[in-house]
């Protein structure tokens, strides 16, 4: 049963999702949350192998952040797309 993880701000928000993540659900980074990348020590190092994770164009852009393998860069077509190819969809805020 896949769960796709959407995560709009880094701090707490991020550690309780990562708690929860497993192998072969997907994490798609919104607004504040793309943040995440910037830090060397990021928690989306702790998560389990078989996750995907994703990162909003516009959020990224909007922030000036930029993205790099092995993170998908994704538009709202792709999100909707995620939501219906995922059984769950929980949202961390």
């Amino acid at each position: 049963m896949s769960t796709l993880h959407t995560v709009n701000k880094p701090g707490q928000a991020m550690a309780l999702c990562v708690r929860a993540v497993v192998s072969g659900d997907s994490v798609l980074l919104i607004e504040d949350a793309v943040y995440e990348l910037l830090s060397p020590a990021s928690r989306l190092n702790a998560l389990p192998d078989g996750c995907a994770v994703y990162v909003l164009d516009i959020d990224a852009k909007a922030r000036g952040v930029v993205v790099s393998a092995p993170f998908e860069v994704i538009n709202y077509d792709r999100f909707v797309s995620l939501c219906i190819d995922n059984e769950k969809v929980l949202s961390w805020f």
